[in-house]
Parts: structure tokens; sequence; C-alpha cells
């Protein structure tokens, strides 16, 4: 199999074999093809044992890390939702106590405010546990298992009728947080630290914002003050002072922008787990 044809087509069935057997017999294969007198038999021959060379190194031991690692991520959406409705009910008590049964229009507001900080020792939390995660192999490999986790909640948590809008808001958000993980991998790789934080926190809340923005746009049409839901909602505020339709979209998104502001807490920090121990590129 001669020119140059032949030995990309070569180039591209060597790349098949793992690596230890590419690098070791590599040039030989790569010989042989160039010089067989049935190119074409030869070459599907190749690609086969390449093929069965790969599945043999793909044993359960090498695949369990890997699933379950994946695993874990379809599951956390769960458990964050489980844990910030707990700190919701805790910050309850404490403010039932505090602030008695009917507080006043002030403390009311108030009250909205500080049970939507709920979501800041949960999101730490979820911070904490990325630090003793095992970090995807794939920066975008996070997102889009936090999501498969987030569609259940999405269903289950958002006004009946609205679960289309709901699942577009979440795709969005996956598309844009695993842009923002494989930014800010690439950066952690070129040693740029600190524009990885950067990158990821930044670019991790503008994904949570396009994500409610096209839910209110989907839900409550183009007239609305859809780029309002998420700050409105996570924050705690008055949508009164937004507009009461903001107050509709807000009540039909339910916890899910607080569960999703902590889902992407923990995929900005396990893209930046991935790189603690990536070395500095030399200065020179």
């Amino acid at each position: 199999m001669s020119g140059p044809a032949g030995s990309r087509l070569a180039g591209l069935v060597l790349v098949l074999y793992p690596r230890p057997l590419r690098d070791r017999y590599g040039p030989e294969i790569a010989d042989l093809l160039a010089n067989s007198r049935h190119p074409v038999r030869d070459l599907a021959d190749v690609a086969r044992c390449a093929l069965a060379e790969r599945a043999r190194t793909l044993t359960a031991a090498r695949l369990r890390p890997h699933l379950h690692a994946t695993a874990g991520l379809v599951v956390a959406p769960v458990a964050f939702a489980g844990a910030f409705l707990a700190a919701i009910a805790f910050f309850s008590l404490i403010l039932a106590v505090v602030v008695g049964g009917s507080p006043s229009p002030d403390a009311a507001t108030a009250v909205g405010i500080v049970l939507a900080a709920a979501v800041v020792p949960v999101a730490a939390g979820a911070v904490w546990l990325a630090g003793h995660a095992r970090p995807p192999a794939v920066a975008a490999l996070a997102p889009v298992a936090l999501t498969a986790g987030l569609l259940p909640l999405a269903l289950l948590f958002t006004r009946p009728g609205t679960a289309w809008p709901a699942v577009a808001a979440l795709g969005c958000w996956c598309v844009a947080t695993s842009a923002v993980s494989t930014a800010g991998a690439a950066a952690l790789r070129r040693g740029h630290r600190v524009r990885a934080v950067l990158t990821t926190a930044v670019g991790g809340m503008l994904a949570c914002e396009l994500a409610f923005t096209v839910y209110g746009l989907l839900v409550l049409g183009p007239a609305s003050w859809a780029f309002a839901t998420y700050p409105v909602t996570v924050l705690g505020l008055d949508p009164g002072l937004i507009g009461d339709r903001t107050d509709q979209v807000g009540e039909s998104v339910q916890i899910l922008p607080a569960v999703l502001t902590v889902c992407t807490a923990y995929a900005a920090a396990l893209t930046t787990r991935a790189g603690v121990a990536l070395p500095r590129p030399n200065a020179g």
C-alpha cells in the first residue's frame, strides 16, 4: 500500500492499537502494509486485530473507577436537592423562633433572602466534596452527567406543562457549562490557574443566567423580564421589584435555580481540582 493515501490509512489504523503496542510494533506493521501484495485485505486484518487489542485493554478494573465517577455525577443533583431542602428546613426553624408567626412585609422580605442563602452552605459542601471526588477524564463530562441527574428534578419541581422549556434550559446550561469547563481545563494546562478559576466561576454563573432566561422566554414570551428570573429566585428577592410575571416563573421553577447553582459550583470545582496536580510550564 504505497502513496500518501495509503500512508494516511495505515496511520489511522495504527491509532486504533493501544499505545504500548503501537510504540513497539507500529513501524513494523506500517512497513508490512506499505509492501503488502493484498493491501485492502491486510489493512482490514490489521484494523480487526487493533480493535481486538483495544477491547482487551477495556477491562472491568479499568472501567470501574470511571463508571463509579460518572454514576456519582448523575446522582449528585438529587443529593444536592435533598441537602438544600434540609438547609431550608433548618433555617426556617430558626426564623420561626426569631421572627414569629406573622412577620411584617419587611421581615418577610428578609426571611426570603435568608432562606435563599441556604444555597451557600450547600454549594460550599459541594466544592468540598469535589476536592475529594475523582475528577472526570474529560472536563465536559461533568456537566453532561450532572444534566442527566438534573432532568428528573426539572420534571419534578417545575410547573406542570413546562417540561420542555425546563429541558431546553438544562440543555443550554449543559452546553454552556461544558464549554466553560473545557476552557478552564485548557487554562489549567497552560498553567493559568487564576484565569481558570475566574473562567469557571464567572462562566458558570452566566450559564445559569442563560438557562433561566431561556426558560422564562419559553414560558412567558419575549415581553417578560426573563433575564431577571435567575437572580430574583436564587437571591430570594421580592419579585414585585421586577414584575409579577417574574414571580410566576420563580414559583414555577421552585428550588431548581438553587440546585443548578450548586451543580455549577460542583462542576467548576471538579475542573479546577483536575488541574491541581498539573505541573506549571517552564518559563523558558
